[in-house]
């Protein structure tokens, strides 16, 4: 699949008690992927990987990977506070069958920048696939320069970046100058379609896992050109982005997925299911825009 187009971050999804449920996750897989999905992005933020065991990852990407179906192809998250655990979760992603690798840089301990390039390369090095940069700094407590990304891009260590800095500007600094063949990748939803707009290879939207058809269309609107059609599409989106924005994260994706969606998400301490007073907060952001919504959302 061509490093383009729409690629959403999936839940991890859990049984009653907590572990893994490989078939859960494969079913909901499957279900992205018949939406029409380019990419699932397996192991990111939203997929709490942080949360999932080094003994879990194989089982789940398995499970995941061979349930995939038509084009869509599978990047798996790799990053790690230290550039040995990133490398031996690279090399087992890629013998489990990822398309694509994806690397926040070192987390909690802060490294220099050289030594962050040094990572990203010598991750490179140690696999075949394709990788990309994630620059998230609310989570990560530091941000990619888009001149050490574009360094790394012009050397062949990266084939793009998503940017989730939560603003424009960042966004629009990897496209400024972006040596070629560079993807670019957002990963807020309200960006999507002005950064296509802009050169953007695609996006990548957490609104994706309860509202697929919705994004996939966003997406394909966004890379035809700047219509009205567009711009409505990326207003419901900002709109679902909102009532997202009204729990806790990705536990509100959750709730709405088991409400609407048909799947029971689960859930792994700490990151717990929505109390009654969250649920109903999450409800009420819904209310006003629920009847504009609720195509997609039960699609």
């Amino acid at each position: 699949m061509p490093l383009e187009g729409l690629a959403v971050p999936v839940l991890t999804l859990f049984a009653g008690d907590g572990s893994i449920d490989p078939g859960r996750n494969a079913a909901f897989a499957r279900r992205l992927s018949e939406r029409g999905v380019d990419h699932l992005f397996l192991l990111g933020s939203m997929g709490e990987f942080p949360s999932i065991e080094p003994r879990e990852r194989g089982r789940l990407l398995e499970s995941v990977i061979e349930s995939v179906t038509g084009r869509t192809d599978v990047w798996v998250g790799c990053g790690a506070p230290t550039t040995r655990r990133a490398i031996e979760l690279a090399e087992e992603a890629e013998s489990r069958g990822a398309a694509v690798l994806v690397a926040v840089p070192p987390y909690y301990l802060h490294p220099p920048l050289a030594s962050v390039a040094r990572y990203y390369r010598e991750l490179r090095a140690a696999v075949g696939l394709p990788l990309l940069a994630y620059d998230i700094p609310s989570l990560v407590g530091y941000s990619l320069p888009a001149a050490l990304l574009h360094q790394l891009g012009s050397e062949g260590v990266l084939v793009g970046a998503k940017e989730t800095a939560g603003a424009w500007a960042p966004v629009e600094a990897l496209l400024t100058g972006r040596p070629p063949g560079f993807g670019v990748f957002p990963g807020d939803d309200a960006l999507a379609s002005r950064a296509i707009g802009a050169g953007a290879a695609g996006a990548v939207m957490g609104t994706g896992n309860v509202a697929p058809a919705l994004t996939v269309e966003l997406v394909r609107a966004a890379r035809a050109g700047p219509t009205p059609r567009t711009a409505e599409l990326q207003g419901l989106v900002d709109e679902l982005a909102r009532v997202l924005a009204a729990g806790p994260f990705p536990a509100t994706a959750k709730f709405l997925l088991g409400r609407f969606g048909g799947f029971e998400a689960g859930s792994r301490s700490p990151i717990d299911p929505l109390t009654e007073e969250e649920a109903r907060a999450v409800l009420a952001a819904l209310a006003p825009v629920e009847t504009r919504l609720a195509g997609y959302l039960r699609g």
